[in-house]
């Protein structure tokens, strides 16, 4: 074993770390017992200088933590993106709805208090899982309703309903444009692919039976094939355009995040 004086040089020694751990490992032994190994293998394993160091700074010797980095919000992401254009689009439609006077519609007065309902809760920084969930149920209540409205409405109202709504088609016609895009718009993470093209494909189907119980009621040759034309076909082409952008802006923004 080499000298203080050599150690006080600088000069590096040899390291019986193998014949210490046999010592260990034989002698048990309590705290004082083995206090003068814990010295002896600080004083082999660091030179003079190095060992002075250590007892002048302990900190010098433990590395710096790497800064902990949160996980990627890869969903507040992607909704900070689409958030700001379905909350476009519910003000689209619920304008629409007053400037063409189809309110008077009780589905699509209906409809109107839902995306509005759904603008107001984006601003209120609601869950986007539950907004989601709450228009898939918009979605899907709303052709139901219409099937109710025309199996309890006298013939009268619904002719009205419908010459109104023939009236202001091109409103008809972008309101459930903007509907459409608005609940296709919808991330992948926030509300899964099946559930939103069942949704839509019920609505659309529900829209549909309800028209052609209107046509069996009133004997009206304008439906269903008008309600299809003007509601039914822009509102699932909305929801798939809406969708595949979703989607692709969903994927494109994966890798980055």
């Amino acid at each position: 074993m080499n000298t203080p004086g050599e150690l006080q040089a600088g000069s590096p020694l040899p390291l019986p770390l193998l014949e210490h751990r046999q010592e260990q490992a034989g002698g048990g032994g309590d705290f004082e017992g083995a206090a003068p190994h814990v010295a002896q293998v600080a004083v082999e394993v660091f030179s003079g200088d190095e060992l002075m160091a250590l007892m002048s700074d302990p900190s010098a010797s433990v590395p710096p933590s790497p800064p902990a980095t949160p996980a990627p919000l890869l969903f507040a992401a992607h909704q900070g993106v689409i958030a700001p254009i379905q909350v476009t689009l519910a003000v689209v439609v619920v304008c629409v709805a007053f400037l063409a006077e189809l309110y008077t519609v009780p589905v699509i007065l209906f409809a109107a208090a839902g995306v509005a309902v759904m603008s107001v809760a984006y601003m209120a920084q609601a869950s986007p899982r539950i907004v989601a969930r709450l228009v898939m149920l918009l979605v899907v209540c709303a052709p139901t309703l219409r099937v109710v409205d025309v199996l309890v409405r006298s013939p009268a109202a619904l002719i009205d309903e419908l010459d109104k709504l023939e009236d202001a088609r091109l409103g008809m016609v972008a309101l459930f444009v903007a509907g459409g895009a608005t609940f296709g718009a919808f991330s992948p993470s926030t509300l899964s692919c099946k559930c939103k093209l069942r949704a839509a494909a019920y609505s659309v189907c529900a829209a549909t039976c309800g028209d052609s119980i209107f046509r069996v009621r009133m004997g009206d040759e304008r439906m269903p094939a008008f309600a299809i034309l003007n509601g039914a076909l822009p509102f699932f082409a909305a929801v798939l355009i809406a969708h595949g952008a979703s989607r692709q802006l969903y994927q494109a923004r994966l890798p980055a995040l």
